[in-house]
């Protein structure tokens, strides 16, 4: 059987809401969640669904970014999702609880040492200060 993937809006319900005080509407994203923990469900987890719940919460709920990069490093670690890049966004959310700065970049710096690639094409040179050497573009 396929997976299904899970949209953002899944995410954030999980992320924000009390399970005590929840709408009944989105009160069954906690058990689905723990069968998600469990592996009893196989979900597959875009990179960009993470990348835009990272947005969500810090933008519309103003969550601070460590906090926000702390409850996703913990949710793409659940057995149940099918997340290719997994390892990357581990390393991604790790760098933004370690140094807060901009998502996008420490994607790079944590696919980056990934791939074991220390180049990149870009004008940034705050991702030469993190230790990737830019590389012109021609």
């Amino acid at each position: 059987m396929k997976a299904s993937a899970v949209d953002t809006n899944v995410i954030i319900r999980f992320l924000v809401e009390d399970p005590e005080h929840v709408d009944a509407k989105f009160r069954e994203v906690f058990g689905f969640f723990s069968k998600v923990e469990k592996g009893e469900v196989r979900v597959y987890l875009p990179a960009l669904v993470v990348f835009q719940a990272f947005f969500v919460l810090t933008s519309y709920y103003e969550v601070p970014v460590p906090e926000a990069a702390t409850q996703l490093k913990e949710m793409v670690s659940l057995k149940g999702f099918i997340l290719p890049e997994r390892d990357v966004l581990q390393r991604c959310f790790s760098i933004l609880i370690e140094k807060e700065m901009d998502l996008v970049d420490a994607y790079l710096l944590a696919w980056s040492k990934d791939q074991n690639v220390n180049t990149v094409y870009s004008f940034d040179k705050g991702l030469a200060k993190k230790g990737l050497k830019l590389l012109p573009v021609r």
